[in-house]
Parts: structure tokens; C-alpha cells; sequence
């Protein structure tokens, strides 16, 4: 029986294959391109610009007068209680040499029998006062503005009337009207509100009688029982 041999070949020897390194792949991260933040453009609003409301400061010696329409007589004049009331604290402010509670008192109210008053004297309220001395006659000059001051801070509306201001031959003299008083004459009424009026500015004189002309001795004097009484500055 023949032997077969067999050849013996060389084993095979497998060597394994090499697992891949993987190297990760980067994915680039994309460059973010910032949104701008916007910076909201500012509105201004406008502040606004602030009237100040006027203070009203009394002047001093103001004093609210009584209502007091009690008729009395002075030199033979008729006035009632509450502008003679006025008077005295005048005189008190005044504190000069012209009598302004007695002896200079020319007119009185109530009356119309001065024909150059034009019905102003023909209510309440209506006063005429000299400003000459009794001496001598002369015109007291220096006292005709303190005068003034202190009849309107009583609460007159008061003027000086030039001698033949009023018509041929009247006299210098102040020509005073209570304010407030409810017993006015229309006339005089017109002489504190009227379009010629103290409380415009003016002299108290219609056209008949040269007005309206400024007053010389500057604007209304209000105190505030005038306020209360619905009066104010109109010029």
C-alpha cells in the first residue's frame, strides 16, 4: 500500500488588521457675527417753563371798613358812619397837618348841588377835602402826596383836582370816593370800574370833563377786603 504523503504547508498566520485611529472630524463653529445692540435715540421732552402765580402782599395798613351806613353830620355835611370810619384811619396813616375829619372837609355826599361834581357827590361814599392851609391860603404842597397814599390804603379812590381842572373857578382840592360803599351814586360808581376808573389807571374824569387822563399819582392801591369785594387791577 503506497503511503501519501502529505505535504505540510506553513501554517497561515493571519495578522489582524489595525483597528483605524479615528481622528474626529471638527466641525467649525461658526463665527457669530454679534447683533449691534441698538441704543434708542433719546426723546427729549421739553420741561415746561412755569408761570409763577403772583403773591399778593397786603400793604400795610390796610383795614377792611365797617358796614356801618349810619347818616351823620360833620360842619353841616352829610356822610354816612362807614366812610367817616375811613377817614379817621386815614388820619391816622396821614398824621400830617391838613384836618381831614373836620375843618377840611368841603362836600360831603348825598348832595348834588355842586354842579362840576356830576352827580358823583349824590350817593355815599363822596368826599372833597382842602389842601390849603387855613393861615394863609397857601397850597400845602409836601402834603398832598402822603395825603393821597393814606386816603387810598383807607380805601379811597382819591385824585388831586387842579384848581380849574374841573371847570372855571373850582378850587384845588382831593376828590375822594369810598370803595365798596353800596350806597354810591352811578356816577361815582363809574369814577372806581368805569372805563375812565381808578382801577384802570385813570383819573376818574368822562371826556366832558378833560378825561380820561392818566392818574398822576400812579395805579390803584388793593387791599384784600377789595379782592373779596370783587374788585381788582384793570389796567
Amino acid at each position: 500500500m503506497g503511503l501519501i504523503q502529505v505535504a505540510c504547508a506553513s501554517p497561515l498566520i493571519f495578522s489582524p488588521t489595525p483597528t483605524p485611529t479615528l481622528t474626529p472630524t471638527l466641525t467649525p463653529t461658526p463665527t457669530l457675527t454679534p447683533t449691534p445692540t441698538l441704543t434708542p435715540t433719546p426723546t427729549f421732552t421739553p420741561t415746561p417753563t412755569l408761570t409763577p402765580t403772583p403773591v399778593f402782599v397786603e400793604p400795610a395798613g390796610c383795614q377792611e371798613p365797617p358796614s356801618d351806613y349810619t347818616l351823620i353830620e360833620v360842619r353841616g355835611m352829610a356822610l354816612n358812619q362807614r366812610t367817616y370810619s375811613m377817614l379817621q384811619h386815614a388820619a391816622e396813616l396821614y398824621g400830617g397837618s391838613i384836618d381831614i375829619t373836620g375843618r377840611a372837609i368841603t362836600q360831603g355826599s348825598y348832595t348834588g348841588h355842586v354842579v362840576s361834581s356830576f352827580g358823583t357827590h349824590a350817593g355815599g361814599g363822596a368826599v372833597d377835602i382842602s389842601v390849603k392851609s387855613r393861615v394863609d391860603g397857601t397850597v400845602l404842597d409836601e402834603e398832598i402826596e402822603p395825603l393821597l397814599k393814606a386816603l387810598r390804603v383807607a380805601g379811597f379812590a382819591a385824585w388831586l383836582r387842579e384848581p380849574n381842572e374841573l371847570v372855571a373857578g373850582s378850587v384845588i382840592h382831593i376828590h375822594a370816593i369810598a370803595i365798596g360803599d353800596e350806597e354810591l351814586s352811578p356816577e361815582a360808581a363809574d369814577q372806581l370800574t368805569g372805563e375812565y376808573g381808578y382801577f384802570r389807571g385813570y383819573s376818574g374824569l368822562p371826556p366832558e370833563y378833560g378825561g380820561p387822563s392818566l392818574d398822576r399819582y400812579g395805579g390803584p392801591i388793593l387791599c384784600r377786603w377789595m379782592l373779596d369785594l370783587g374788585y381788582a387791577d384793570l389796567r
